[in-house]
């Protein structure tokens, strides 16, 4: 079902009144409203989390952990298999908190990760993924750069805490680190060339090469788009292979 703002505005609105009424109703219409909550909380529900405890004053950080920056940006939402389009949201990758704005711009409403499908937001999909513990991946939000029935790749943007003196006050920053994952056969492989495709694909080692020197893929200049071109070529390495 797809949710648009107007719906949701009209929603809370008129949940509001309800609330309001309920003072003055009898108990006997209250199984009433009760009802209509319920029918009515699909379109109110992505609205309904804790609030977001927002930084210290930015003169005392370096830098913050959002993706791609700090503003909150136009985003789609699936939450709780619904389609919530047209949302103002950000993501805190140290915390690995998504943040959305509710209509009216008063509220930063934290969403339960739990609910959270897929997230379209700067040109990118966002999903939350909760790895087997022995993987030793972290559980969070990553970014799904290829999304095929045999092979999955995910960037991890991780954002880690510091802090150091500079004069007389402490300065608060993040090291930030990025890593890849390959998901193939129930497996995460951390991948950032060719060669580390090949450890995963030896058999496909020789057009591995080839496909990388004919597309003169650059893993150091344009990580992203390299890698999501090998993952989507070993994609169809293995599919061929399987269909024979």
């Amino acid at each position: 079902m797809i949710i648009n703002k107007t719906q949701i505005k009209s929603y809370l609105s008129v949940l509001y009144l309800i609330v309001v009424c309920c003072i003055h109703i009898s108990a006997q219409d209250t199984a009433i409203v009760n009802n209509y909550l319920q029918q009515a909380g699909i379109y109110a529900e992505i609205y309904n989390g804790k609030m977001e405890v927002v930084y210290a004053p930015s003169s005392l950080y370096e830098d913050l952990p959002y993706f791609k920056n700090a503003d909150f940006t136009e985003a789609s939402i699936i939450y709780r298999g619904n389609y919530f389009p047209n949302q103002k949201a950000r993501l805190d990758l140290s915390l690995e908190q998504l943040v959305i704005l509710t209509p009216e711009k008063q509220y930063r409403i934290i969403l339960n990760p739990q609910y959270v499908g897929k997230v379209y937001m700067h040109d990118k999909t966002v999903v939350y993924l909760t790895p087997p513990k022995e993987t030793g991946l972290k559980t969070g939000y990553y970014i799904q750069l290829q999304e095929g029935k045999k092979i999955q790749l995910f960037c991890k943007e991780y954002y880690t805490p510091q802090q150091r003196i500079q004069g007389e006050k402490a300065l608060n920053y993040f090291n930030h680190g990025i890593r890849y994952y390959l998901l193939y056969n129930n497996r995460y492989y951390t991948v950032k060339n060719k060669n580390s495709f090949s450890k995963v694909f030896p058999q496909y080692k020789k057009q591995i090469n080839s496909f990388v020197r004919g597309n003169r893929l650059n893993f150091n200049q344009d990580k992203d788009e390299s890698l999501t071109s090998l993952a989507r070529y070993c994609e169809e390495l293995v599919t061929s292979m399987n269909k024979q």
